[in-house]
């Protein structure tokens, strides 16, 4: 029996694994995962946390089955070709990836390998390429695309592996160790607790999905990242027939379509897929960015989000949009400076998923939000946090104020911010600008890019 490496890379778990399940069949088993110093660098401290929390677990798993996980440090094209020396590999197996750095990566190790490559795709509900238009291309807007992709027959249910491992000859994760930790309650188990949660309020989805002060998001972004958890699991425990599964499916071919646009558009992370967008005269004040980085903005929901962000590596999605929309368009600071830095700090920080959701708030991306359309932070705050409850967890300083007060300070008499201990440019900042000369400012820049 030939003797496979099985790498594994952000498919972080044996269940629903397209590819570890190939290669189960047919060769024994060396399980391994390379800590790629770039990616690890470029990730903060939360994400990395999580990471190896779940590295942690995969390991565990592979010990109770028998295996034990190689973890090598140092980018793959060095480490792999050494690795399959010293341990008489005859293939590779893996899952595939759609980010700038994966492709070139594995092109390069396609072209030098010494053994055969066998790749398949685990972290998408369909794979790039397989959700088309007749001219045999991707739409470049959504509903196309979903309406072809609610139609194409779910991916079949991958039955569990029983793995033959191989003593392993050369083992270098001892100069890891201290990078992993002992134990950890993360990892495949703790993302199917967290799905089996959200499927008992999974009807109520559409409705509670855009108040951040609920529980009412599936909170498995992180886990589908990692691939703790796969899509295709999800998806053949939902019905279409129910309205909050619907609508949550519709979520999943989201993300698989910014997934396919990122592997067919490699520049998203770096251009506008408007090309026009890229000739925009950004203000990019440092001061400004600095503000809105530490939730100093003047405006409740904004700051809510920020420290949010700050504090735990995570922010509701709808607080997201409002954030990333004050930062283009009521600062003009250019987008591609605020999705570097939310996907540095998020815990499911993911090159598609970010960049396609700041492009679309940006108004820069496909069938992205008009570039006219610039959320009012007052309003979304009203009508998506009406009770203030998300605001008072987050902004300590004004939670005395009433729930009519506490979602523009400034409109209301000193008298009535006093008797809270709110006093505007001292305990609390002023807004840093105002929402309907930021709106007309942003209107005006962008129509002079569009020409």
């Amino acid at each position: 029996m030939t003797t496979a490496l099985f790498w594994f890379r952000k498919d972080l778990r044996l269940k629903d694994n397209l590819a570890w399940t190939k290669a189960c069949e047919a060769h024994r088993i060396h399980p391994v995962l390379v800590l790629e110093p770039e990616l690890i660098s470029n990730a903060g401290s939360y994400r990395r946390r999580q990471f190896f929390l779940n590295v942690s677990a995969l390991a565990a798993e592979i010990k109770s089955i028998g295996g034990e996980l190689s973890v090598i440090r140092g980018p793959a094209k060095d480490v792999l070709p050494r690795y399959i020396r010293e341990n008489n590999i005859d293939c590779i197996y893996f899952n595939e990836d759609t980010t700038p750095f994966s492709r070139q990566r594995d092109d390069q190790l396609l072209k030098e390998s010494s053994v055969p490559i066998n790749t398949y795709w685990s972290g998408l509900v369909h794979p790039p390429e397989t959700v088309l238009t007749q001219k045999n291309e991707i739409s470049k807007v959504f509903t196309p695309f979903y309406k072809k992709w609610v139609t194409l027959p779910a991916p079949p249910s991958i039955e569990d592996s029983q793995p033959i491992f191989v003593e392993v000859q050369q083992n270098a994760r001892d100069e890891t160790q201290d990078l992993i930790p002992s134990d950890s309650n993360e990892g495949y188990k703790a993302a199917a607790d967290r799905f089996e949660r959200f499927l008992k309020v999974v009807d109520d989805y559409q409705e509670s999905r855009n108040f951040p002060s609920e529980d009412g998001t599936s909170f498995l972004s992180s886990d589908l990242h990692f691939g703790t958890i796969g899509p295709r699991e999800i998806l053949h425990r939902l019905s279409p027939n129910r309205e909050g599964h619907r609508q949550f499916i519709r979520q999943l071919a989201w993300r698989d379509w910014y997934a396919h646009l990122l592997f067919a558009n490699q520049d998203i992370p770096s251009k506008a897929a408007n090309p026009s967008y890229d000739s925009i005269t950004w203000r990019d004040d440092p001061a400004e960015f600095e503000n809105w980085r530490k939730g100093q903005t003047g405006y409740p929901i904004v700051d809510a989000g920020m420290r949010q962000l700050s504090a735990t590596g995570w922010m509701h999605n709808r607080v997201r949009m409002i954030t990333a929309s004050f930062l283009v368009k009521h600062l003009l600071v250019d987008w591609r400076k605020g999705e570097k830095y939310f996907r540095k700090m998020l815990i499911d920080g993911d090159v598609a998923q970010n960049c396609g959701n700041w492009q679309w708030v940006a108004g820069t991306g496909f069938d992205a939000a008009p570039y006219f359309r610039v959320f009012n932070p007052v309003l979304q705050s009203k009508k998506f946090d009406p009770m203030g409850r998300y605001i008072r967890r987050w902004v300590s300083e004004i939670e005395g104020l009433s729930n009519a007060a506490i979602h523009a300070p400034w409109e209301h008499d000193q008298a009535t911010l006093q008797k809270c201990d709110v006093k505007l440019g001292e305990t609390y900042p002023f807004p840093m600008v105002n929402h309907a000369d930021a709106r007309e400012r942003a209107i005006d820049t962008y129509k002079e890019a569009r020409g």
